[in-house]
């Protein structure tokens, strides 16, 4: 079965410019994935929408935490990252401006919740 975090982080790589980021004129999230006792980190840096991608322990204008089966899920679109932030399955600390945005990296919600819209626009 394929890795849907690491797989996540790598198509972040290869996307190299996404113009949906573009506000953004230098800032960085990092993501403290956990599982089984470790923690994997990443950050994600943006400037001016393009993005790079590194492991790193440190830094970041804003964090996310979140378990590795939570992540895994937001990563491959089976769930929408702001509802797990919402039931507080992944938490987010730091520049609200990255938080508004970064929701942008992750796949639409799914269909269900799409249909089922009040509201919560994802772009």
């Amino acid at each position: 079965m394929a890795d849907a975090t690491q797989e996540f982080f790598r198509s972040l790589a290869r996307r190299g410019h996404d113009r949906r980021l573009t506000a953004i004129h230098q800032g960085s999230v990092r993501f403290d994935i956990s599982r089984n006792g470790q923690v994997d980190h990443w950050l994600v840096s943006i400037a001016k929408g393009d993005i790079t991608v590194s492991e790193q322990e440190t830094g970041g204008d804003a964090v996310v935490r979140a378990d590795r089966a939570v992540f895994d899920r937001i990563a491959c679109g089976e769930a929408y990252f702001l509802t797990s932030v919402l039931r507080g399955e992944a938490t987010v600390e730091g520049s609200p401006r990255i938080f508004a945005t970064v929701r942008r990296l992750f796949p639409p919600p799914p269909a269900s919740l799409r249909r089922g819209s009040r509201g919560d626009d994802h772009d």
